[in-house]
């Protein structure tokens, strides 16, 4: 048996309760990924401060790929639950299986890093899981990080 998927970890409520849920608006923006990281920092402030680096890092990458591999980044969703928060790049790319199930850091010769597409293996690497899904007009690509358990500063 693999990781806990995205909606295993949301949907049998091993992030705790829900506490924020935030959307914001990328589309049209000249620096969108410097929206996200405000979004998170407001959002995680206080609730989630070692995780902060991290949950910028993937919000940045996740909108990276949808402005290369899409029209851009349309919204972030960002949910902030007791125990881990879950970040959505919402984008209007409409072909799910264009985003690898295993990302690599290497490219074609064995042993050797790539120029570009570290941004999922970065993404693998930092969050406990994440997936892609359809969504009404393009794909959300949901990244869930979690958080120690116990009490928090």
């Amino acid at each position: 048996m693999g990781p806990p998927t995205t909606a295993e970890l949301v949907q049998d409520r091993s992030l705790g309760d829900l506490l924020i849920h935030r959307s914001v608006v990328l589309d049209g923006l000249d620096a969108p990924q410097r929206a996200a990281r405000t979004v998170l920092a407001d959002v995680l402030d206080g609730k989630a401060e070692d995780q902060l680096f991290d949950a910028m890092l993937v919000a940045s990458e996740l909108i990276a790929n949808a402005i290369q591999h899409s029209s851009g980044a349309v919204l972030i969703r960002v949910e902030v639950y007791e125990f881990g928060a879950a970040l959505g790049v919402v984008d209007r790319g409409v072909d799910i299986t264009a985003v690898p199930v295993r990302p690599s850091n290497s490219s074609v010769d064995e042993g050797t890093v790539a120029a570009s597409g570290r941004g999922l293996f970065i993404v693998d690497s930092l969050a406990s899981a994440w997936s892609v899904e359809e969504t009404e007009n393009g794909k959300i690509v949901i990244a869930i990080l979690t958080l120690p358990a116990g009490p928090r500063r």
